[in-house]
C-alpha cells in the first residue's frame, strides 16, 4: 500500500475534525416548575403541571417520552393520585422549553387527599418521573422529582 500526500492530508484532516468531537453531550436538566389545580368536574379533578427542560447542548434533542406519577404524602408513605406524560417533545439547541402536562385525578383519590389535607392542615404533593432523551442510537433516561406543599 502506497501513501500519497493527499491521502495523508485526508487522514490528518479527519483526525483534527474528530478531535473536536471529544466533548460528549451534556445531560439536559428536567424540573417540575409548577403543580396547580386547573378544574373540577363531577368525576375528576384536573391538575396542571409545568415541566421545564434545559438543553445545554449545541444540537436539539427530542424527548421520546416524558412520564411522571403524582402522589400525596401520608403518615404511611406516598399514595398515588394520577399519571401524566408527553411524547416526542422537541427542545432546540442551547435553550429551555416548558411543557404543560395535565393530570386527571379520580375524585375518590382526590377526596382521600383532601381528608389528609384537612387533618394535617396542608398536603404534600410529589411528582416523580423520567424523561427519555432520544439519542438515535440509544435512549438516556433522566429521573426527576418535585415536592410541593399545598396549604
Amino acid at each position: 500500500m502506497e501513501w500519497t500526500a493527499p491521502g495523508i492530508l485526508l487522514i490528518c484532516f479527519a483526525c483534527v475534525c474528530l478531535s473536536g468531537c471529544s466533548n460528549p453531550l451534556r445531560e439536559p436538566t428536567v424540573t417540575v416548575t409548577s403543580i396547580a389545580l386547573e378544574g373540577i368536574s363531577l368525576t375528576t379533578i384536573s391538575i396542571g403541571t409545568e415541566i421545564r427542560v434545559e438543553n445545554p447542548n449545541p444540537v436539539g434533542i427530542t424527548l421520546a417520552n416524558l412520564t411522571f406519577d403524582l402522589f400525596y404524602e401520608t403518615e404511611e408513605g406516598l399514595r398515588y393520585l394520577g399519571h401524566g406524560g408527553g411524547e416526542n417533545l422537541t427542545i432546540p439547541k442551547n435553550s429551555t422549553s416548558t411543557f404543560h402536562i395535565p393530570v386527571e385525578i379520580e375524585n375518590v383519590q382526590a377526596l382521600q387527599a383532601l381528608g389528609v389535607m384537612v387533618k394535617k392542615g396542608s398536603l404534600s404533593l410529589v411528582a416523580r418521573g423520567t424523561a427519555a432523551v432520544d439519542l438515535k442510537i440509544t435512549t438516556v433516561r433522566i429521573p426527576f422529582e418535585k415536592r410541593k406543599v399545598v396549604p
